[in-house]
Order: structure tokens, then sequence, then C-alpha cells
């Protein structure tokens, strides 16, 4: 029988931070161990604590996919459906399709790739597989540029709308972030940030420096902040301050998403 394949550390935390995935319904959690390995355990988020009480042990809570579990979960939250096709002898390629808009105006399948040159092949069903799903939740993950977006077209939740989901991630098991305090890095230069959870919801594994504009990885997870520590909040804004964001942003809290308490612009 054929060990089953687990999607990677990379492509579990970037799922994570689609805002689509719910940890509850997680069997497993990744952490980062001292020596800055990976692993994943199977456990509850209610055990998290529990089984790491004492240890110095950074703890990032996302799925543990196998790969069709992975392809599952797109086509069911993203609407993405991934089409793998064997174009030679074992030989494997794959199509990205929006399930939501089947097809184009000619009648054609509509692909979320169509500016590729070339037709990406593998030589095993799994590396086709691997690569289709970095290429979907890549798509599918806002870009800061998106986040940015402003365009009054787009639609706005009502204030019952957006007080229901509030109260409803409040009341979930998922992941609740209160009480820790997580670390990111710049990449590009040596600025970092320490930001905690103000309430539950899901945040970002990438921000943008906001000293020189390159990506800031979450690095680790801490259960105490040094002091004289300027820890910045992840918030979920108030609907008037939601009203007012831009379409990506609205977007991301319609997902269950948090947002830096340094977004909100004081009027």
């Amino acid at each position: 029988m054929k060990e089953k394949q687990y999607i990677t550390y990379e492509q579990a935390t970037a799922i994570a931070q689609t805002g689509l995935w719910d940890c509850e319904d997680a069997d497993a959690v990744y952490f980062d161990c001292e020596e800055r390995n990976k692993h994943a355990v199977p456990s509850t988020i209610e055990e998290i604590d529990k089984l790491f009480e004492g240890d110095k042990v950074e703890i990032i809570v996302c799925p543990r996919f196998t790969l069709a579990e992975a392809i599952d979960w797109l086509r069911d939250y993203a609407g993405i459906h991934v089409q793998i096709n064997n174009v030679k002898r074992k030989q494997w390629s794959y199509d990205l399709v929006d399930i939501n808009r089947l097809e184009n105006e000619d009648g054609t399948p509509y692909n979320f790739v169509p500016e590729r040159e070339t037709t990406p092949i593998f030589n095993t069903y799994e590396e086709a597989v691997s690569d289709a799903i970095d290429k979907a939740v890549e798509i599918y993950t806002p870009t800061e540029e998106e986040l940015n977006m402003d365009d009054s077209q787009f639609p706005t939740m009502s204030e019952e709308e957006y007080n229901k989901l509030r109260d409803e991630i409040e009341n979930s098991d998922m992941y609740d972030g209160r009480g820790k305090y997580d670390v990111y890095e710049c990449e590009g230069c040596d600025h970092h940030l320490i930001t905690t959870y103000a309430v539950k919801g899901v945040t970002p594994f990438v921000v943008t420096c906001p000293k020189c504009g390159k990506g800031m990885l979450h690095v680790r997870t801490l259960k105490a902040a040094s002091a004289g520590e300027n820890v910045i909040k992840w918030i979920r804004p108030t609907y008037e301050q939601y009203c007012k964001l831009s379409y990506g942003y609205r977007d991301h809290i319609g997902n269950g998403g948090l947002i830096l308490e340094t977004v909100i612009k004081n009027d």
C-alpha cells in the first residue's frame, strides 16, 4: 500500500492564511522546535498548551492535509478545481479551473493561469498535484495590491451580517491567539514586529515590512513579550471602520481575517 503523501509545511501555512480554513477541523498542528525542524503532531487545539507546557516550542496552527485532501479543500472552500492531466506515459500536467465560472465566452474552460506560455510537465502524479496546490493557494491569497483595492462596486456586509460573523467567530472552537505573541521578521532588513490577538480570527503568515516594503515572515510564537516591546494588536474593526476599508481588506475580514490596528487611520 502506497504511503500517504502530506502537503508541505509551507503549503499548510499558506492555506491557513487564506482565511478559509477553520482550525477546529484540524487533525494536527505543525510546530517549530528549537532546532527549527518542522513536525506534524496529531492533536486538538485544546491540547496544544498541555503538550508543550514548559517547553520552548514555537507553535503554528495549520492543516495536515494529504494531497488528495488539499485538492478537495480547494474545490469545496476556495472554488478552485485542480484538474490533473496525463500528457504522456507516466508524465503529468494540470489545469486550475474556477468552478464558479466554468466557461469563457467562447465556451472553453476557464483557466486561472491562461497567461502561461508552456504547459508544466512532471514525472510523477504527486509532483503535479503539489505544484498545482502551490499555484492555487498563491492565486487565492490576496496580494498587498489587492488588499488596497478600493472599488465601491464590490459588496459590503450589512451591519447585521457583520455582527453575526463576529459572534460566530468568537463562539467557535478556532485557535485563540490571545495571550500569545507572534514574531515577524523581515527578509529584506533587520526590522521585526511583535503582534498579539485582540480577538479570535485568522492572521496572515506574511505581512509587508513598514520599513522596506518586503515580506515579513511569522517566525515564532512566544508566551510573553519582552519589556518595552511595541506590541501591535490584530483586531476586528468596528463596523463603521470596516465600511471605510478597501475591498481587499473587507474581503479578508469577511473570511474571518483580522487586520493590524495600524491599518485603521484616525479620522
